[in-house]
């Protein structure tokens, strides 16, 4: 026979569970401070080559409520692709694509990933740690930096960007979020070069966001 203590346990994990799905799937979505159309076409040395629309079935199925895809070209006319898709209710009308799912494929594979640390952050922070994964298809690379810049937070893990949206639809009734990606292809053999074009270009963008995005 069960004993009543597990019962007792079972049970209350059972209302904890309850609690939590009505909790995190009733919040109210937070509409974005500015639209991202409005982000700056000039950023650092970069300005903006041109953009690319999705189509309303690729939208639609993502669920972003705003977003932005810009490639911009640099002075020695290096190219970043530059991503960022806000959502007023993770979960609810939309979910992340998580890049590690989306960018493989057509010949690209994940050659490995790692964290990286950033010389900005948000909110008064000096630092962040954000995402990067090195992507290869043949002789060629591509340098993909990626985060998640939530409700006052920079956040570089998917595990952990989903503990932060229970903790915070449970304590702020939020689940807004935004998905940010910068790309940028090893063109000259100088992956060292790359790399550091990216992580500058990443430390320009991310407080520009700021002005964006719901804060905390």
């Amino acid at each position: 026979m069960i004993g009543k203590g597990r019962v007792l346990v079972v049970f209350m994990l059972f209302a904890v569970t309850w609690y939590v799905l009505q909790t995190t799937s009733e919040v109210t979505a937070v509409p974005i401070s500015k639209s991202l159309s409005g982000f700056p076409h000039n950023v650092g040395n970069y300005y903006l080559s041109n953009s690319f629309q999705s189509s309303a079935e690729v939208l639609k199925l993502l669920g972003v409520d705003d977003y932005i895809q810009y490639n911009y070209v640099g002075k020695s006319q290096d190219k970043v692709n530059f991503y960022a898709g806000y959502y007023g209710a993770v979960g609810v009308s939309g979910s992340y694509h998580s890049p590690k799912n989306c960018l493989p494929g057509g010949g690209w594979g994940i050659e490995n990933v790692k964290r990286v640390e950033l010389n900005v952050g948000i909110g008064g922070n000096k630092q962040s740690t954000v995402s990067q994964m090195l992507i290869r298809n043949g002789k060629d690379h591509q340098v993909v930096l990626y985060w998640y810049q939530n409700r006052g937070r920079i956040i570089a893990s998917e595990y952990m960007e989903k503990v932060y949206l229970v903790v915070d639809a449970i304590l702020k009734g939020r689940r807004d979020g935004t998905f940010v990606r910068i790309m940028a292809v090893d063109t000259d053999g100088d992956l060292e070069a790359t790399e550091k074009r990216v992580y500058q270009f990443a430390e320009t963008v991310m407080p520009l966001l700021e002005n964006y995005l719901p804060g905390a």
